[in-house]
């Protein structure tokens, strides 16, 4: 995911949070850490101060202090029954399994759990009117070389921007459309009436997918294990390469990402090697396994 290209000064898409309004809206995102105003006002000092008194933790422990020490000062602030029920009396608390956080869903079973954004994303494709429209079988197409078409047809930069940041949101369960997404995301700056096809056609095919997510199986081993991949060359407008990567504990997916290289590769066999090292993981930690063999020779002997 093309993390250094995503736009942080707009609005996060309103799916994600539902009490948010759905007028797109473009400005500056004001952070602010203290409570509400009528937060404040709603629940009175007493109150509040046993919600902080509840979760409050305390400091990390000096280095000298033993760790069986540690482990029971950490024990002796947890929250105890009579200030979970006085919690429970104040505010608005769900207790029980786990279901629906931030979007997205958890189904929790005998055998693992099952994590995914249909909610989310059903209601991204209907935001933009691409719910009765022909689905797209894949996010994009193969052979596709998105550029920055300078002479083409530019289109909103909100909408454009709007839909780049629902989609972003989106891959936090949906790995499938990662490298779709960061690619479209780099043309937030001008976007053109290809790329605004391009994002469209990425969201026709969530409209198809909308039940995709991840399960992660009890059952799994505790081994780690990496894949990488390279597309030499992937970008028409510098030649820069594409790294791909996805880390597994065991048959469990817990990590990916998708990110232009930062140097233009002469090789595929150089682009696959740079997209290996790009993780700086010790082969004592866990393996890494690329599809290049000349990549894996020349990580083997690197002088």
């Amino acid at each position: 995911m093309e993390s250094s290209n995503v736009v942080i000064n707009d609005e996060v898409c309103p799916e994600a949070h539902p009490e948010s309004t759905t007028q797109v809206q473009d400005k500056p995102m004001e952070i602010n850490d203290s409570l509400p105003d009528d937060y404040v006002v709603k629940h009175s000092d007493e109150e509040l101060m046993v919600l902080n008194d509840a979760i409050s933790m305390p400091s990390s422990p000096e280095p000298s202090t033993p760790v069986h020490e540690t482990q029971q000062v950490q024990h002796e602030f947890s929250p105890s029954s009579e200030q979970r029920d006085e919690m429970k009396a104040m505010f608005e608390m769900i207790v029980g399994e786990l279901t629906y956080f931030l979007g997205l869903q958890m189904k929790q079973t005998d055998s693992g759990i099952y994590i995914n954004q249909a909610k989310y994303a059903k209601n991204l494709v209907k935001r933009f009117g691409l719910d009765h429209v022909a689905h797209a079988r894949t996010p994009m197409a193969a052979n596709a070389k998105l550029t920055n078409d300078p002479s083409g047809e530019s289109v909103d930069v909100t909408l454009y921007r709007s839909m780049i940041r629902c989609l972003l949101y989106l891959t936090a369960s949906r790995p499938d459309i990662a490298f779709s997404v960061g690619v479209c995301s780099r043309f937030q700056s001008n976007p053109k009436v290809s790329h605004l096809n391009v994002v469209k056609r990425i969201i026709k095919y969530v409209a198809e997918t909308c039940d995709y997510g991840l399960f992660y199986n009890k059952e799994s081993n505790q081994s780690l294990a990496g894949f990488s991949d390279s597309d030499w060359a992937g970008n028409a407008d510098d030649r820069k390469s594409t790294t791909g990567g996805c880390f597994y504990v065991g048959a469990n997916l817990v990590a990916w990402m998708s990110k232009k290289q930062n140097s233009v590769s002469l090789s595929t066999a150089e682009a696959e090697y740079i997209a290996a090292r790009n993780y700086e993981i010790s082969q004592d930690t866990m393996g890494v396994y690329c599809d290049n063999s000349s990549a894996i020779d020349i990580s083997k002997n690197p002088v």
